[in-house]
């Protein structure tokens, strides 16, 4: 645990109850302006959240995770709440993916020749940022980089790294809310797709050099920042010269309700 959340967590909770006792006439005017009886609940409930998660690091189960590729057509969903996500490609054999995670559900259905693999986490714990370094959920996992498949990634208030260099990610869908996320995209897989949009959030997109790319961003409060050098603003959206012509592209549509978006 984290020996600064756990003071944190007694202070807030004696202020909170020195307050409520206050309120409720069980001691003495203590000349502070308390507020309303629901500030003073307010606070005992933050503080008691603060104590919970500052020993909830101990309580993660931790597991490694391998799931055989069984399938041609792959999609595989990630929908991860809070904490640490990593994902790149590595050669697997007849593994699908397989990695490192913490407090994790995970399905495999099959239909036809398609396979579907769905991981997700148990409910929220709290935001990396406020539980603190350590404390967080942390997933590490590696996809297999010879198979085509399609990856949704689903994400709360979290830190996210997705290595795609090596990976044949044929689509990319991102959900995010209030994080940040660094995403390389495919090297070589041809034709690929990147669709995203986010409430609040800090998303990074990296171009392998050698890949062409189609960009059109939406933002009415984002921070948009494209390199234009390599991907010059034409007809409304940003594009390499030789994007129709190119062996490896992507087409890359973000929508960003506040925060930035930042493409080189």
């Amino acid at each position: 645990m984290r020996r600064s959340n756990l003071w944190w967590g007694i202070i807030l909770v004696c202020i909170g109850a020195l307050l409520l006792l206050e309120n409720l006439g069980v001691l003495a005017p203590l000349n502070i302006k308390a507020g309303p009886l629901i500030f003073s609940l307010a606070l005992i409930g933050l503080g008691a959240w603060t104590l919970w998660a500052s020993q909830r690091r101990g309580h993660f189960t931790t597991e490694e995770l391998s799931i055989p590729l069984e399938g041609e057509e792959i999609q595989v969903n990630l929908d991860f709440g809070a904490g640490e996500l990593r994902v790149t490609g590595a050669a697997l054999g007849e593994i699908l993916l397989s990695g490192t995670f913490e407090d994790v559900e995970y399905d495999v259905s099959h239909e036809g020749g398609r396979q579907r693999v769905r991981l997700s986490s148990p409910p929220f714990v709290g935001p990396y940022w406020i539980i603190g370094p350590g404390q967080h959920r942390r997933w590490m996992m590696a996809l297999n980089d010879a198979v085509p498949l399609a990856l949704t990634v689903k994400t709360g208030a979290s830190d996210v790294r997705l290595d795609l260099t090596d990976v044949q990610v044929t689509r990319l869908k991102l959900e995010s809310g209030a994080n940040a996320m660094h995403v390389i995209a495919p090297a070589h897989a041809g034709y690929s797709e990147i669709r995203g949009s986010s409430g609040a959030a800090s998303l990074s997109v990296e171009i392998p050099q050698g890949v062409a790319a189609r960009i059109r961003t939406t933002g009415a409060l984002a921070s948009i920042s494209v390199d234009r050098e390599r991907f010059p603003k034409m007809e409304g959206e940003y594009r390499s010269p030789d994007y129709e012509t190119a062996a490896n592209k992507v087409d890359i549509k973000l929508e960003m309700g506040v925060g930035s978006i930042s493409i080189r």
